[in-house]
């Protein structure tokens, strides 16, 4: 179950980086035809700073699952050198700090969801709904979450 959610979250990853990567390359292109002919033709996207503002947005909260997991860096100078029941400790200490860090923020986005939902606010240039955002960071911190409990109590952290 845990394995298809990190799928889930991790090919919307994807997706938005190829997304990310597809707006600012047309944009570079888009601004260089338009500096080219003095302005006479544009074909910059509108709301492209805003679109990328978001998408990188997303891009960092859907890979935490995994990332929180599998992915971050460790800097292991001290731990490598600590008794295997010591660093399986701070394995297992940096995935409770780490879920709890994660549900925080999942209560604090998905009360700014339903704040920004209940007064109908949305971004500046493109008028989308804020609490779309909110509300995807949310999920993507409370998969964040259940993950890394997942792997506590998996005990796959005590591997050093």
């Amino acid at each position: 179950m845990i394995n298809r959610i990190k799928y889930a979250f991790d090919s919307f990853s994807r997706f938005a980086t190829l997304f990310l990567l597809s707006v600012v390359a047309f944009n570079i292109i888009a601004r260089q035809i338009h500096d080219l002919t003095a302005g006479h033709i544009s074909f910059m996207i509108p709301g492209a700073i805003e679109l990328s503002k978001y998408t990188l947005l997303f891009i960092v909260f859907t890979s935490l699952p995994r990332a929180s997991t599998h992915g971050m860096v460790s800097v292991d100078l001290l731990s490598n050198h600590f008794p295997t029941t010591i660093h399986q400790f701070l394995n297992k200490l940096w995935l409770i700090l780490m879920a709890l860090f994660s549900s925080i923020l999942m209560c604090l986005f998905f009360n700014k969801a339903l704040l920004t939902f209940s007064r109908g606010d949305a971004t500046q240039d493109l008028q989308m709904p804020l609490f779309y955002f909110y509300s995807l960071i949310s999920m993507a911190s409370l998969a964040t979450a259940f993950s890394c409990l997942f792997e506590i109590m998996n005990d796959k952290s005590s591997n050093p």
